[in-house]
């Protein structure tokens, strides 16, 4: 304890020099200023007698930058003491050390997962056209609603332009390499149209390409999936991939920025 509260103490005094410097001129300033006060008492004009105690304390810029030089010197000496005794605290106690580098670790990690999830869910909006104008819909506890409800809401609807609906799963994906494992977008056929989003490759599949069950096997890939997987070749669409082992065309490539309505990496998006 005795160890963090003098850090705590030199940490806190960093933003008191500046205090300190004015509080330090301010006094070198009235010296000044009752040195001229004698010398005018003692029948030098005033003017004079402000030069002459100007003169005298000439060096007071000096005695600043040494005043100055000498509290960093001590502070750094003492922050440097402070650190050995408690390195060699910690080093007393290695069990006690573990368990503090494991619970700021956790700490840590923790708060950067929940910034991350924070900060792609509320703080980004979303990168398309109007986004303050999207709203999401969720049934129950955790969201989830059957296809054919989905339907029956969007042929109902009379409060929105129009609903889409997509859901997130992993998959397995396999090119002319070897296959590599990927999140998805499973989207219906609008999803893009609702979003109001141009593609910078090929198209997007619409509502019209919807026929049925399994009546558009088609694929999105994102900027990033396309320039990391595809090396940028411009003559990915219409080529054919298996997803968990079915085929599926590449029609196009999403805008660069664009990871689906979550703000979350994920590589494609597919009907």
């Amino acid at each position: 304890m005795r160890v963090l509260d003098s850090l705590r103490f030199r940490i806190a005094s960093l933003f008191r020099r500046s205090q300190l410097s004015a509080e330090m001129e301010e006094e070198l300033r009235s010296h000044i200023q009752l040195r001229a006060d004698d010398l005018e008492r003692s029948g030098v004009p005033r003017p004079q007698a402000e030069r002459r105690a100007r003169i005298e304390f000439g060096g007071h810029e000096r005695f600043k930058e040494e005043c100055h030089e000498a509290a960093g010197r001590a502070w750094g000496e003492s922050l440097w003491q402070d650190l050995r005794l408690a390195f060699r605290m910690l080093r007393k106690s290695p069990g006690f050390t573990v368990v503090a580098v494991v619970t700021l670790a956790l700490a840590i990690g923790a708060n950067a997962l929940v910034f991350g999830a924070l900060n792609a869910l509320l703080l980004r909006p979303l990168n398309v056209p109007q986004a303050d104008s999207l709203y999401g819909i969720e049934h129950g506890g955790n969201g989830y609603q059957s296809y054919p409800n989905y339907l029956d809401e969007r042929d109902r609807n009379r409060s929105f332009a129009d609903l889409a609906a997509y859901n997130i799963t992993d998959a397995g994906l396999a090119t002319d390499k070897d296959p590599s494992h990927v999140w998805v977008y499973e989207a219906s056929g609008n999803y893009f149209d609702v979003l109001g989003i141009q593609p910078y490759l090929g198209r997007f599949f619409h509502r019209s390409d919807e026929h049925g069950p399994s009546s558009a096997p088609y694929i999105v890939l994102t900027y990033a999936y396309w320039h990391t997987h595809f090396q940028d070749d411009r003559g990915v669409a219409d080529r054919t991939v298996r997803l968990n082992k079915h085929p599926y065309a590449i029609v196009g490539v999403a805008p660069p920025g664009f990871r689906g309505t979550l703000l979350l990496s994920l590589p494609i998006s597919l009907c």
